[in-house]
């Protein structure tokens, strides 16, 4: 086996074994002054989204003042509506949100494309949030390693206050700047990073203080606020700031509510996406699952047996369960080297080198193997 497939294995080991409706934005100026590091990447110059905004302010708005404090007149009386029409009303302001996230798409594509490069040259995607927003952002990096064989140590989502704030909430750790600063320091940041700081306020001390540490050290940063003329676009430490208005909550400051649901969808198309452009699917089939449960390993054996009779046709070979999972269990776990070994009937060795040189391009790599078997077969 050649070295380069030797490390291809031990890689791919390690990381299964680690365990607004008006919406402005865009890509945020630095504010006057500041420096960039000579080895910080530049998304403004080769990413830039259409910018509508409207003149800011010089201080963000009061907390009486934030959108997201604001009393809906949709549902002033919802308290004596019956349980049916409760539903229905916030079913209708739940409709909002999608229209919300599309009118900043061109923003989070930017954005995506920027943690691309980034996770290709060996950095790390961070999300630092408090409250709800910590709490979708642990959501979302914390299903990357068994739908994508991640590493987990790539994919780092932290909330104000610790894990422990996951089931019991801790609301004055928000409020430090510092807590903000010192957890981001513990994550022994380099240039290559990104950090999505969400704040559906805008205002988060914690998420400001670790933004500001982040941008000191030369990471791409990213803010993910539901706010205009908010704090973290007026500081100037973001290179981005998805701001996606979504109105009034139906309970007026709940933004466990439209402002949570548009997190969660902007926080999954940015990690599903990013994870497509590394190659980690093929079309829409999860070629990296872990299959460390019954549902993963039915998946696997579908997505194997879906592939290679799409490689090999009429002339694919029947595999029970049982010699799939065997397959896989050779491959070291690999979903995606044990399809290379299925459609092409090539070794272990020989699906890593072929692996390795296309980059862990599964579509590349089975493109070799039909284009082999045709010349196998005509010549």
């Amino acid at each position: 086996m050649s070295s380069a497939a030797s490390a291809w294995m031990h890689r791919e080991l390690s990381q299964m074994t680690s365990a607004p409706p008006v919406v402005r934005m865009a890509s945020v100026p630095r504010a006057s002054g500041s420096s960039s590091p000579s080895n910080r990447l530049s998304p403004s110059n080769r990413h830039s989204p259409p910018t509508r905004v409207s003149t800011p302010r010089k201080q963000p708005p009061d907390l009486d003042d934030l959108g997201t404090e604001q009393s809906n007149p949709a549902t002033q009386n919802i308290d004596k509506l019956n349980t049916l029409e409760m539903c229905r009303l916030i079913n209708a302001e739940d409709a909002l949100v999608a229209s919300a996230v599309a009118e900043i798409t061109p923003a989070i594509s930017a954005v995506i494309d920027c943690i691309t490069e980034r996770m290709q040259q060996g950095g790390r995607l961070l999300y630092m949030g408090a409250g709800t927003s910590g709490r979708l952002g642990v959501l979302d990096l914390s299903d990357m390693p068994t739908s994508y064989n991640a590493d987990p140590m790539r994919y780092i989502a932290l909330a104000a206050g610790g894990d422990v704030t996951l089931r019991t909430a801790r609301p004055p750790v928000e409020d430090s700047r510092a807590a903000g600063a010192a957890d981001f320091g513990s994550l022994l940041p380099v240039p290559q990073d990104t950090l999505i700081g969400i704040s559906a306020s805008g205002r988060t001390p914690y998420v400001l203080g670790a933004l500001h540490s982040a941008r000191a050290h030369g990471l791409l940063t990213v803010g993910l606020v539901h706010t205009r003329h908010s704090a973290v676009a007026l500081e100037g430490q973001c290179d981005y700031v998805l701001e996606c208005v979504v109105g009034p909550e139906v309970i007026a400051g709940s933004t466990r509510l439209k402002a949570g649901t548009a997190t969660k969808m902007i926080l999954n198309m940015i990690s599903t996406a990013v994870q497509i452009k590394l190659g980690n699917t093929y079309g829409n089939l999860m070629v990296d699952v872990h299959p460390s449960n019954v549902k993963f390993a039915a998946r696997a054996r579908n997505i194997i047996r879906n592939l290679a009779g799409q490689v090999a046709g009429s002339r694919a070979k029947t595999y029970s369960d049982e010699e799939l999972d065997g397959v896989i269990a050779r491959c070291g776990g690999s979903v995606k080297l044990a399809v290379v070994v299925v459609a092409s009937g090539w070794g272990v060795p020989l699906c890593i080198d072929a692996l390795e040189r296309r980059g862990g391009s599964l579509r590349e790599v089975l493109e070799d193997v039909r284009y082999e078997t045709v010349v196998r077969v005509f010549v």
